[in-house]
């Protein structure tokens, strides 16, 4: 990774925090309620999908040579906490934002194998953290390392819808058999685990 990767400037680091933070709660919601201390497993679960899946677009469109960073998305928040209080909890769609890119660094806008690639990336990282964590789920007994497992599971085939603005429709319009593979895969996986 060159020093252009990790550059983030304060806004992202910012949007990051809250995100995660708003996300946290959603996940954790209604077992906080019960629970305070479940508020920090669901902090350090959704942060290593959340962090993981952003960092992951993010890291592919520098490598691709485009400018990127995340950018909160307020309502989508709003959203996904009030979707978790009225269904208390049942029901979670989060959209808290995205890794917004651009040719600025390249010059030259983003095609659409650019596109697929960096839209891949998040949905491959959490699809390989949903294998980790049901195997170690698996070797060791201990559930919460399952839970980790279905939290990614759960932002790997989200995001592979193939409609709006998700990953989804770019890895579609891109290579639909990478697509197909990599929603077997997780699929697969979050079956297992739930």
């Amino acid at each position: 990774m060159t020093l252009r990767m990790l550059d983030f400037t304060e806004r992202e680091i910012k949007d990051i925090a809250i995100s995660l933070l708003i996300l946290s709660l959603v996940f954790a919601y209604p077992e906080i309620l019960f629970r305070p201390g479940f508020f920090v497993f669901s902090l350090l679960t959704v942060g290593i999908a959340f962090i993981g899946h952003e960092l992951s677009h993010r890291f592919a469109a520098r490598r691709l040579g485009f400018y990127s960073e995340y950018v909160m998305w307020k309502e989508g928040l709003l959203m996904a906490l009030l979707l978790a209080v009225i269904t208390n909890g049942a029901f979670i769609f989060a959209a808290p934002g995205a890794v917004v890119f651009s040719g600025y660094w390249v010059f030259r806008r983003p095609e659409i194998d650019d596109i697929g690639k960096i839209g891949i990336a998040g949905v491959v990282f959490n699809t390989i953290m949903l294998y980790f964590f049901a195997l170690s789920y698996f070797l060791t007994g201990i559930p919460l390392l399952s839970y980790a497992g279905q939290i990614n599971g759960w932002f790997a085939i989200l995001n592979l819808f193939p409609f709006g603005p998700l990953d989804g429709r770019k890895v579609m319009q891109w290579n639909p058999k990478v697509w197909f593979l990599v929603f077997v895969l997780a699929a697969a996986g979050f079956g297992v685990l739930i």
